[in-house]
């Protein structure tokens, strides 16, 4: 999956979906869902697992957060959220984390979040 941060996006409709092998991309003054914040890269070797993931994904992501957003995460009424590589796309040199900010209420935004102070 190829994302740049600044890029907003769609999540699936089916909240049933918990691996996602592409995902809609749109304008950041439409309806969207989620904007990415940062980028990090998981280490090569074996796959480490969903779980060392997940910690490194929430590490770098809420790191990354106040910097982008412009207000600090504990108090935004922003969450962070992230994409992780799978087992599968592990095997085809997937390492890519894609950090995630989105409403904590779930609802759509209709601008850009980059120095929002949201």
């Amino acid at each position: 999956m190829h994302m740049r941060v600044g890029q907003c996006i769609l999540l699936p409709e089916d909240k049933s979906v918990t691996t996602a092998t592409t995902i809609d991309k749109t304008s950041c003054t439409r309806e969207h869902d989620a904007e990415v914040f940062a980028l990090a890269s998981a280490p090569d070797g074996d796959f480490p697992g969903a779980e060392a993931l997940n910690r490194q994904a929430e590490t770098e992501c809420i790191s990354a957060f106040g910097a982008y957003v412009g207000s600090d995460y504990l108090t935004s009424s922003l969450d962070a959220t992230w994409m992780i590589p799978t087992k599968d796309s592990w095997a085809q040199n997937d390492r890519s984390i894609v950090c995630l900010a989105r409403p904590l209420d779930h609802s759509k935004l209709t601008s850009s979040v980059k120095e929002s102070g949201l």
